[in-house]
């Protein structure tokens, strides 16, 4: 079922929180989680420690904290 009316022409940003990237071993499409806090996202870690895991960075206040993306807006 599509929306009705005008789409929004402001970008989506990014929640607050860890930020993080698994890839099956058997796909080339990443996925995006986040979770809120530390700990969360290193209880995350062991649990998907049988695919591929990487650690994008924190993000706050619609920036990057740490990461790759390290100083840099979130669009």
């Amino acid at each position: 079922m599509k929306k009705s009316g005008r789409p929004s022409k402001i970008p989506k940003r990014l929640k607050d929180g860890y930020y993080m990237s698994i890839t099956l071993s058997n796909t080339s499409k990443a996925i995006r989680l986040m979770r809120e806090t530390y700990e969360q996202m290193k209880d995350a870690e062991k649990q998907y420690k049988d695919r591929n895991f990487k650690y994008l960075g924190q993000v706050k206040d619609h920036y990057w904290i740490d990461g790759d993306n390290k100083g840099s807006k979130t669009n």
